[in-house]
C-alpha cells in the first residue's frame, strides 16, 4: 500500500518539486493538502484541499511541512503529537531558539522527523566523504562552498511565495536560506559538527531589511572556509571545493572530480541536487523504519551557527 501524504503549507517554492515526486512514486499518494491561505493551494491538487491542518494529518501516514517559517512550528507539532513521521522545510522556525523548542517537543513525542536538507542525498557526497576519510587529498588546506540560484532576479518570490522576502516571516534571507544547506552539508562531512563562520557580509537591496545573498568566512575542521550563498546568482548551483596537499576535490552539481599531480582528473557523475530527493529518501526510510530519533538536530545546529555569524556580521 502506498504511503498517504499530507502537505501542510503550499506556498514554498519547493512544493512543485515535492509534488512531482509524489506523482512519480507509486509508493506515495497525496491524501490531503492544507494552507492557512486557501488560495495558495495549487489548482492541480485543489481536490485534496482541506480546511484544517488536523484534518490533513488524520488522513495521512506521513506529513510534509512547507508552511512559511513563521507558521512552521505549529504544523510540525501537530504532526508529531499525532504520531505522523514528518519532513519539514528548514529552518524549523524563525530563530534557532524557537527551533530548539520545536526539536525538543518533537523528540519528546518520539515521532520521527527530518528536515528537507536535500544536499545530504547527493550520491557524490558519499564518495567525497570517503576521500576525506581515507586522506586521499592529504592535509586539507582550504575549503570553499557556493550554493545559489537566481530566484530573486527571476521573480520566484512573487505571489504566494512573497513571504520568503519578509525577514519577520522567513527568519532568514537569501544568504541564510542557501547557507544553511551548506553548513549542514559540511557538518555531515565532519561527522555532525557544522562549521563556524566568523564574519558574514550581506547583499541588502536598497530600502530592504532582508538580503538576497552574501558571503562569509570561517573555519571547518580547523581549515579556512569561505561560503557564498543567495538568490541572485546565474546560473547558480552547488560547488564545493576542497583543496589538500595531495589533491583537490570539486563537487559541482552532482559531479565529483578529483585532481592530483600527474594524470587526468578522476570524475564521478551523479544526479544533481533536487529538493524532491529529500522526500524520496524520507519515504524510503519510513518504509524501512530507519528514521533517526534526532532527525531535526542537524537543521537546528546549522541554524545556530548561522545566527551566531549573522550577529557578529
Amino acid at each position: 500500500m502506498p504511503l498517504d501524504v499530507a502537505l501542510l503549507g503550499c506556498s514554498h517554492p519547493h512544493v512543485p518539486d515535492l509534488l512531482g515526486v509524489v506523482a512519480a512514486e507509486p509508493s506515495l499518494r497525496l491524501a490531503a493538502a492544507w494552507d492557512a491561505d486557501p488560495s495558495a493551494v495549487p489548482m492541480a491538487i485543489d481536490g485534496a484541499a482541506v480546511p484544517r491542518a488536523e484534518t490533513a494529518v488524520r488522513r495521512a501516514d506521513v506529513v510534509v511541512v512547507c508552511a512559511p517559517t513563521d507558521q512552521r512550528p505549529a504544523p510540525c507539532l501537530e504532526a508529531a503529537r499525532a504520531g505522523r513521521p514528518l519532513l519539514t522545510e528548514p529552518p524549523v522556525a524563525r530563530t534557532a531558539a524557537e527551533a530548539r523548542v520545536v526539536g525538543r517537543e518533537v523528540q519528546r513525542t518520539r515521532t520521527p522527523a527530518v528536515a528537507t536538507l536535500f544536499l545530504r542525498e547527493l550520491p557524490a557526497l558519499g564518495r567525497l566523504a570517503g576521500l576525506l576519510r581515507e586522506r586521499v587529498l592529504g592535509r586539507v588546506a582550504s575549503v570553499s562552498a557556493t550554493f545559489a540560484h537566481p530566484g530573486a532576479t527571476d521573480d520566484a518570490f512573487d505571489g504566494p511565495a512573497a513571504w520568503m522576502r519578509d525577514q519577520d516571516r522567513a527568519g532568514v534571507g537569501g544568504f541564510g536560506d542557501r547557507a544553511l544547506h551548506l553548513l549542514d552539508l559540511l557538518g555531515v562531512l565532519s561527522g555532525g559538527e557544522p562549521p563556524r563562520l566568523a564574519a558574514v557580509t550581506l547583499d541588502r537591496p536598497a530600502g530592504s531589511r532582508g538580503d538576497i545573498g552574501g558571503a562569509g568566512v570561517g573555519t571547518w575542521m580547523g581549515t579556512p572556509l569561505s561560503v557564498r550563498a543567495g538568490w541572485a546568482a546565474r546560473p547558480g548551483g552547488l560547488e564545493l571545493l576542497v583543496a589538500g596537499s595531495a589533491g583537490t576535490a570539486t563537487l559541482r552539481g552532482g559531479t565529483l572530480e578529483l585532481a592530483r599531480d600527474g594524470g587526468e582528473p578522476e570524475r564521478w557523475i551523479g544526479a544533481p541536487p533536487h529538493p524532491g530527493e529529500a522526500l524520496r529518501a524520507f519515504a524510503a526510510r519510513v518504509a524501512a523504519r530507519r528514521l533517526p530519533a534526532d532527525g531535526l538536530l542537524g537543521a537546528v545546529r546549522a541554524q545556530e551557527r548561522l545566527e551566531a555569524a549573522l550577529l557578529v556580521g
